[in-house]
């Protein structure tokens, strides 16, 4: 099979990665900070030390503040409504955004707790700093924005809309599900309050493990409530983190896997990057060249190539080269429903090729060459 649909999870696991999985379930299954004999508190010290590459990673000065949940989706749930503190906050964010953004706030919309401001995005399909400064208002208290869009791959300026969300004193959150392990991030130059991200794209860890990373003063409140080993005398959640926000007991492997996955992409992230970019360059070239394709994405470093043949449906498209040529990627609306409602795309969605630095120039031309067939029949 042709995997190319690793913006959804990359298909390639470091062997280094699955040996850690299986270490994990084999030696150390056991619950950190549940007890104090020796397993226990060495997969403790195993859980701090990944917090600690997490905190090196995005420059969190404190990796306390490095919290696991469930997936992407947990920690952005957990940041925003965690962070919502009256009745009647405005906050700020994009059409571009994906569903685990988007049904948190719209749920907060449809309770009356919150103002929504959505933007739509510019003629370079990206968020400017400006239309962030400019849709901002007393009442704002958060902006929440995907670093690179599922859909384009369009890349906000991180740095400039940082700066504007510092000036005007409201948080911003970052949803970096499609930057990690493909764009460096710096919470402290970027002035970012809370950044959230899977394990298992493009740092290629596995999946069942999410992180929210935040600064000391923009805590969220915690929204699940359990056990968590410390003050089991209270029936009030622990105030600390990480314990506030991870209550019952964590995913072990998944945590210690995203560890050695953050070892093996610092050792060979320059190789894969490169590899990536040599993908998906030709894939636009070669999209490009073929009668009745259209590209809807731009250009990124993300490896998302995102397209349309004349007036197929997406997900027929998909189907087919699923069944006639090994190929898998992602058809429809990629959870992104009012990103498509911008292009003009949601009857049909947009066929999505998302590359890794694993996927070579040979699958590449087997893609293209499917496509080329494809479009005669449409």
């Amino acid at each position: 099979m042709i995997y190319f649909d690793n913006a959804a999870t990359t298909f390639y696991k470091p062997r280094e990665v699955a040996e850690t999985v299986l270490e994990t379930i084999t030696r150390y299954s056991v619950n950190p900070n549940r007890s104090f004999n020796a397993l226990t508190t060495a997969l403790s010290e195993k859980i701090l030390a990944t917090r600690r590459k997490i905190a090196e990673l995005v420059n969190l000065k404190n990796p306390l503040n490095a919290v696991f949940g469930l997936n992407c989706t947990d920690a952005l749930n957990l940041a925003i409504l965690g962070s919502v503190r009256s009745k009647g906050e405005n906050i700020v964010t994009s059409a571009l955004e994906h569903n685990s953004v988007m049904r948190p706030l719209h749920r907060l919309q449809e309770k009356v707790f919150i103002k929504l401001n959505i933007i739509n995005p510019d003629e370079k399909l990206s968020i400017s700093p400006q239309a962030i400064d400019a849709a901002i208002t007393p009442n704002t208290s958060m902006v929440v924005l995907s670093h690179v869009s599922n859909v384009t791959g369009a890349t906000i300026d991180a740095l400039q809309i940082g700066q504007v969300c510092k000036k005007r004193g409201v948080k911003f959150l970052l949803d970096a599900a499609q930057s990690i392990g493909y764009i460096p991030i710096d919470m402290e130059a970027y002035n970012v309050d809370m950044l959230a991200f899977p394990a298992h794209k493009g740092l290629h860890g596995i999946v069942g493990c999410g992180v929210l990373c935040f600064k000391d003063e923009s805590a969220p409140k915690p929204v699940r409530f359990g056990g968590t080993g410390t003050q089991s005398h209270l029936l009030t959640q622990p105030t600390e983190s990480p314990e506030a926000y991870e209550s019952g007991t964590v995913n072990s492997p998944a945590i210690l896997a995203l560890g050695t996955a953050i070892d093996w992409w610092c050792a060979n992230k320059n190789n894969m990057l490169k590899q990536m970019k040599l993908v998906q360059s030709t894939l636009v070239e070669g999209l490009s060249e073929i009668n009745g394709v259209k590209i809807f994405s731009v250009a990124n470093n993300s490896g998302i190539v995102a397209f349309k043949i004349k007036e197929s449906d997406s997900a027929e498209v998909c189907d087919l080269l699923a069944k006639n040529y090994g190929i898998a990627l992602r058809g429809g609306l990629h959870c992104a429903p009012l990103a498509h409602k911008f292009l003009g795309t949601s009857h049909s969605g947009l066929v999505r090729a998302s590359v890794s630095g694993q996927n070579t120039l040979s699958e590449a031309y087997i893609f293209l060459n499917a496509i080329a067939q494809l479009s005669k029949q449409y």
